[in-house]
Formats: structure tokens, sequence, C-alpha cells
């Protein structure tokens, strides 16, 4: 079964929100169902992580589904999860298998090793 909830870290400053939707964007058989509600809960997440004062910046996304889908994540899945990151305000959006949660130092490895785009970038990182 899958929740309708979204956690968000702002890499920067650390700081994380988790959050239940208000509305209802996944199913048991989809983690996201409706992609604009999935959109719009995303976009209100960020709104709330930036930094008050600034100019909106550029953002790169990893994103990880936080349950382990049986077979792994299909092309549909990684299709909506990059839509949804670029519409949400993302320049680059990766996408993380899950394995395991990545902890907030895990995930800035791997996107800082996905924005160098080296030859060596781990397997486990889908652009």
């Amino acid at each position: 079964m899958h929740t309708n909830a979204m956690e968000v870290t702002n890499l920067r400053n650390n700081r994380t929100i988790y959050r239940e939707s208000t509305r209802k964007f996944s199913i048991d058989r989809l983690p996201i169902a409706d992609f604009f509600v999935a959109e719009q809960h995303l976009k209100q997440i960020i709104a709330e992580l930036r930094e008050p004062g600034w100019i909106k910046p550029s953002i790169d996304f990893l994103m990880q589904f936080a349950v382990n889908l049986d077979g792994g994540i299909s092309a549909v899945e990684k299709k909506t999860l990059r839509e949804m990151g670029e519409y949400s305000g993302g320049v680059t959006v990766f996408i993380a298998p899950y394995a395991q949660k990545l902890t907030d130092e895990q995930a800035l490895q791997k996107l800082l090793l996905g924005l160098k785009g080296k030859s060596f970038m781990p397997p486990d990182l889908v652009t």
C-alpha cells in the first residue's frame, strides 16, 4: 500500500519536510496515480523549503520512491518522476532506485556525481 505523502530535503540547508497530501495521489498499484495532485503537493513543499529573500534558484533533483517497488521502477514511473521534478522547477532530475532510503549525505553524493557527468557514475543513478 502506498502512502499519499512526500518527504523533500533541501540539501543546501539540510531542512526536510515530510507531509501527507490532503488530496489522494496514490493507489495500491501506483505510487503516483494522479500526476497533477502529486505535482502540486511537491511544488507546495518546495516553496516552503526555499530560503526567504533568495531569487528563485535552479533546482537539481534526486528523486527516489520511499518504497521498494516489486520488479524495480518502470519506464512509466521514471518518466512520471522526471516530469514531476521538471514541472516543479527542476533543471536536472535524477532517479535513484530504492534499495534503501538514502541518507542526506548519500543523496548529495549521488546528485553531485550525476551533475559532474562522470563516466564512473554509479549504475543505479538513472537520468
